[in-house]
């Protein structure tokens, strides 16, 4: 069996201690990193960070990229792949967007128009094609949850709601997971947390969003919690493109009960 470790060259250059960041990863074998929390000593609050790093994928070195994130520190946000481009997408991201400049070596801000998402964090963000950035659900400031979908054209840099005429659909989480649909031309989504009297309620359920030719969105439900062979209900798990049509699900939280380290695949297939 082949094996595999990552080592590094300088281990004082690296990211320091984070949660709730995000990250992305280029096709020159380059992955980025944004911000984050760092809890720091309990009951402190702890720092929102606003750092950007990057890692050599083939060396496994990290390097801090010289400037900042716009706009200030954040946690809670989404990056993505879309068509080259890595876009970041955060709750100061009202008529904006965050996009990697690689002559810069720098984030810059990208002014968008047109149905943009409300303020949010905890949401989740993934390439429905090639242009084409879409986003789902997440929590605002005072913790009120959404189930809403919205699509970013990476061309023209201008918002639409999707699915706005109602329907079936996710219900309102944060937390959850997403990742281009295989095939393209939508995103999956699955897991997450509910908000109810009783606090926090995964699930495990799995979910697509298709962009048809008119481009509003049609949510499918693909699998529910009681699916054979379902996860443990879940958030804050990871979801990775393997191919051949396959996604890795790993990790994640059942809130105030267990931290998971297992791994799952999840097989879509055309219709």
């Amino acid at each position: 069996m082949a094996r595999a470790a990552f080592g590094s060259s300088d281990d004082t250059r690296s990211p320091t201690t984070r949660l709730a960041m995000c990250a992305s990863a280029l096709s020159d074998g380059e992955l980025l990193l944004f911000g984050g929390w760092d809890p720091q000593k309990p009951g402190s609050g702890g720092v929102i960070l606003d750092d950007v790093w990057s890692l050599d994928l083939r060396t496994a070195a990290w390097r801090q990229c010289d400037e900042p994130m716009p706009r200030g520190a954040v946690s809670r946000h989404v990056a993505a792949s879309v068509g080259g481009l890595v876009v970041v997408h955060t709750f100061r991201c009202l008529s904006s967007v965050l996009v990697w400049d690689a002559s810069r070596r720098a984030l810059r801000e990208q002014i968008t128009t047109g149905d943009a998402p409300s303020a949010r964090g905890l949401h989740v963000g993934a390439a429905a094609d090639e242009r084409t950035l879409v986003v789902f659900g997440g929590a605002d400031k005072a913790g009120a949850m959404c189930n809403d979908a919205f699509a970013l054209d990476t061309i023209d840099w201008e918002w639409r709601r999707l699915a706005a005429g109602g329907g079936r659909r996710p219900s309102a989480r944060a937390g959850a997971c997403a990742a281009p649909l295989p095939g393209g031309g939508g995103v999956v989504v699955c897991c997450g947390a509910e908000s109810s009297a009783e606090g926090l309620v995964p699930r495990a359920d799995v979910w697509a969003i298709t962009l048809g030719e008119d481009g509003e969105g049609e949510w499918q439900q693909l699998l529910d919690d009681d699916a054979p062979n379902a996860p443990a209900p879940r958030n804050a798990a990871t979801l990775t493109p393997l191919g051949d049509g396959e996604l890795l699900l790993h990790g994640g939280w059942w809130p105030f009960r267990r931290t998971y380290s297992d791994s799952h695949v999840l097989t879509v297939s055309a219709a």
